[in-house]
């Protein structure tokens, strides 16, 4: 919740106020607050939706910061010149950096994560500059200075390359935002072609499997999409107040969430929002009208609720073109398809047709398994679970990687079966070639070598130096374990083998 006092007007003749944008104890008698630049004599103004708009910084406000200040210049990209008290630091992007006195004294702060963050785009390197002198800071694009003050104790989330600078007192940290969505590039503007109708029933297999299967034979590119951006950062006071400045592009709007109120957020729009307000991500499937409703695409936006306060900005980047969305992190969907004929709304649910007509006990299996590879000095990795589809994936200090997964052939391809049938009769043809393709593609990998002693069949088949897998069918089931080590054949058919008999003994 947030940990700010209501918003409140200057009364008339008063030495000191509430400002009501940083909600702050301010001095009255100046023209700006002294904490985030907002002029003192303007009035909240607030929409009847409840967006309030964040009033620009004026030309040569001053803000106050321990002994040091801020003085904000510059209309359309407007620079933030800092004065530092002796001793006194702030930091920032290295990029960001206009000018700087030669007293100024300037260092580095290295960054946890440096290759990830460097594959993000973002710097690796925090510079750090100390007092006394003077500097300024700039983000180089059109848009408002923001100024954050942060009481000990308060945390805000920033969406990436919105930082400008923040005082040695507020610690920062990133984090992956972990919303996402997967989707194939091809077919994602306005329709499916009558040539690509076959790569369309496809999509009906890769709902359901998370691989592209595509009936007319091509395969589209899959790419992932992070709409709030990969990564998130966030400030946090610590025991003494702090100030962060940030860059909004466009004018900057903030709006104050009750508990549990939601709103929906462009996802370019985005800045900042308070640590105790929940994000994830929400998606609007528009009415289409025709028999491709399943995967027609859909628009992402960023669900956020209560409490706390959201900031976003008038510019933004458009959103990229969805495609059609293969999967998602956990999300919201709002089908504008739901008062459709039955017969074509349901297409749309052919992932959870597959799951439901799955009988895996996954987690029997991913108990059974996570108990034999802990018990050999093993580490379990990510999971990967969509619904007649589930990995495991494990790790050993030794060098030796090895990735289980179980296939629910039989239901997968009777969910794919009853959903083409929805389309209708002139689709029956491609229907079984869809069902053929599946069953190619999940079933055991050909060219191995027939394997004795699991009690089902299984084959064997060494894939490279240092890869093979193992591939087993139980009750309709393919079952297979591959495995990545620099070691003997016989030695990771061991492995191999061990790993599928406890697998094997938890399948149902």
């Amino acid at each position: 919740m947030s940990m700010l006092p209501p918003p409140s007007a200057p009364p008339a003749n008063a030495a000191s106020y509430t400002c009501p944008y940083c909600r702050l104890d301010g001095d009255a008698t100046g023209t700006s607050c002294t904490h985030c630049g907002a002029p003192v004599d303007i009035r909240a103004r607030v929409s009847e939706s409840g967006w309030e708009k964040q009033p620009a910084i004026k030309d040569m406000a001053r803000i106050q910061f321990g002994q040091s200040t801020c003085q904000v210049s510059g209309m359309y990209v407007p620079a933030a010149e800092l004065r530092l008290a002796q001793g006194e630091s702030v930091y920032f992007s290295h990029d960001s950096l206009l000018w700087a006195d030669m007293q100024i004294t300037l260092g580095s702060q290295s960054l946890k994560g440096a290759w990830t963050r460097k594959k993000a785009g973002l710097p690796l390197v925090m510079m750090e500059a100390t007092g006394p002198g003077q500097l300024a800071l700039s983000d180089n694009n059109a848009g408002e200075t923001i100024a954050v003050p942060l009481l000990p104790g308060r945390s805000v989330e920033v969406r990436e390359h919105r930082f400008l600078m923040a005082t040695e007192n507020v610690t920062y940290d990133w984090f992956q935002s972990n919303i996402w969505y997967r989707a194939t590039e091809g077919g994602g503007g306005g329709g499916i072609k009558k040539k690509a109708i076959g790569g369309g029933l496809g999509m009906l297999a890769s709902m359901v499997l998370d691989t592209e299967i595509e009936a007319g034979g091509d395969k589209n590119e899959v790419t992932t999409h992070y709409p709030a951006g990969n990564f998130l950062d966030r400030f946090s006071a610590t025991d003494s107040p702090g100030l962060l400045l940030l860059h909004g592009r466009g004018n900057v709007f903030t709006r104050d969430l009750a508990e549990g109120q939601t709103i929906c957020v462009h996802a370019g729009a985005f800045v900042w929002k308070d640590a105790t307000v929940g994000m994830g991500l929400h998606l609007e499937r528009p009415k289409s009208g025709g028999w491709f409703v399943g995967w027609q695409p859909a628009t992402p936006w960023l669900r956020m609720w209560g409490p706390g306060r959201v900031a976003v900005s008038s510019a933004y980047e458009p959103t990229e073109g969805t495609g059609r969305i293969l999967n998602t992190s956990q999300a919201s969907l709002v089908d504008w398809n739901q008062q459709m004929p039955a017969h074509l709304a349901g297409i749309g649910s052919v992932r959870g047709a597959a799951a439901a007509a799955s009988t895996h006990d996954d987690k029997a299996f991913e108990a059974a398994l996570d108990a034999f590879a802990t018990s050999q000095g093993f580490t379990a990795g990510k999971d990967r679970n969509l619904a007649a589809v589930h990995s495991h994936a494990y790790s050993h200090p030794g060098g030796i990687e090895i990735g289980c997964r179980v296939v629910d052939t039989a239901a997968s391809v009777a969910a794919v079966s009853s959903m083409t049938g929805m389309l209708g009769s002139r689709m029956a043809g491609l229907s079984g070639k869809i069902s053929a393709k599946m069953e190619s593609r999940l079933g055991a990998p050909t060219g191995g070598e027939p394997l004795e002693g699991l009690g089902v069949p299984a084959t064997w088949k060494q894939t490279g130096d240092d890869s093979a897998v193992l591939a087993a069918t139980k009750n309709g089931k393919v079952f297979t374990v591959n495995i990545k080590a620099r070691m003997s054949p016989q030695d990771m058919m061991g492995w191999a083998r061990a790993f599928a008999a406890a697998g094997l003994a938890a399948m149902q």
